[in-house]
């Protein structure tokens, strides 16, 4: 069986670094790069640690596969098929992953984190992810516009008098079903969407709103996205908050073009924060940036050289006091659109600068 092109230009990319660093070899340890090296394979045992339980080793000939006999076959059954690794299968109470990694790991190890006897350059890993492939992009797609349909089901499921907890509990379910993985999954409702810019779910009954803010991925992929829900008409501050989120919102995405440095995106919501009357507001959450295989990369935003390509995501989750619009954004060759609205969502037409965007409204019921 031929290895994927996806696959195969992931190995170009980690060897052209390590011949260009200096490194002979690589270890990769985390979930997240073994999601991105592996074309969207799951290697878990603990879905609240972000070690992977499975560890790659790339060499200048020769790929590893390298876990426990409680781990490995799975991984490499329902992850790892048709990729050429070779699966190095280790019994208990014997030699660690660890150190059968770095024995394999000829010559000058890197890692992608910290790993004892191999260079850590986690961040040089990290930047192998962009651009995504084409296979990437239509995986993240899917994810988006899967998670956005889930989304509006659960805002005509839930109903009030239930309490947080419990649309937690059905969020999860929902997301789990359909083979996403949960990372944040915030309910709040009524004045703790005003109190709480991470609202935890707690056993509060739901009287007028709430806010759905999930950050699951498929794939490795994560989709940030946010939804509000309000039984009646929402009081007209609220209303008035929620144009001044979704401008921004749709300011930043019509802005993201190839070439334009991601310091001005950023610079560009903050200055929104200001002339959108809410100038407190700009230092109470972060504000987003590129995602991919973490929900957010927001330090990626202060750095001056740092410029949009083709084939990124990104995800802006704007909050002001009492309102969230947060939406999953794909950038092509002409630019940035939003990929995590479901088409039946009501939206709002927004004007910036000439450019006309939809960004999700709050849903009325």
């Amino acid at each position: 069986m031929a290895i994927p092109a996806e696959a195969l230009e992931k190995e170009r990319r980690v060897r052209d670094m390590l011949a260009r660093l200096g490194f002979d070899s690589l270890i990769i340890t985390r979930r997240d790069n073994f999601a991105w090296m592996t074309c969207g394979g799951e290697a878990v045992v603990s879905h609240t640690v972000a070690t992977s339980p499975v560890y790659l080793v790339i060499t200048p000939r020769r790929k590893y596969a390298v876990g426990y006999s409680m781990d490995l076959p799975r991984t490499v059954d329902d992850a790892m098929g048709g990729l050429g690794y070779e699966p190095v299968t280790l019994p208990t109470f014997g030699k660690t992953p660890e150190q059968v990694a770095l024995e394999l790991a000829t010559g000058r190890a890197a890692a992608d984190d910290h790993f004892p006897g191999a260079d850590n350059i986690e961040s040089v890993v990290v930047a192998l992810h962009e651009p995504f492939t084409p296979e990437e992009m239509e995986r993240y797609r899917q994810a988006a516009q899967g998670s956005g349909a889930i989304l509006r089901e659960l805002a005509d499921w839930v109903q009030p008098g239930m309490t947080e907890r419990q649309v937690l509990a059905q969020a999860w379910g929902r997301y789990v079903a359909r083979g996403f993985e949960g990372v944040c999954m915030f309910v709040g409702s009524d004045e703790r969407i005003q109190r709480y810019r991470h609202a935890v779910a707690s056993d509060k009954p739901i009287d007028k709103a709430v806010l759905l803010a999930p950050a699951a991925s498929k794939w490795g992929l994560h989709v940030p996205a946010s939804r509000m829900v309000y039984f009646g008409e929402p009081p007209e501050d609220i209303r008035r908050r929620f144009q001044a989120a979704a401008t921004m919102q749709a300011a930043l995405v019509s802005s993201i073009r190839p070439g334009v440095r991601l310091k001005s995106l950023l610079d560009l919501c903050f200055g929104l924060f200001e002339s959108l009357g809410y100038p407190e507001e700009r230092t109470n959450h972060y504000h987003g940036g590129p995602s991919g295989y973490r929900p957010s990369y927001p330090e990626r935003s202060l750095d001056p050289k740092a410029i949009v390509t083709p084939n990124m995501a990104f995800a802006w989750y704007i909050t002001i006091k009492g309102v969230k619009s947060e939406e999953l954004s794909l950038v092509t060759d002409q630019g940035a659109s939003i990929q995590s609205a479901d088409r039946s969502w009501p939206m709002l037409d927004i004007e910036y600068q000439g450019r006309r965007m939809a960004v999700p409204d709050i849903l009325v019921r």
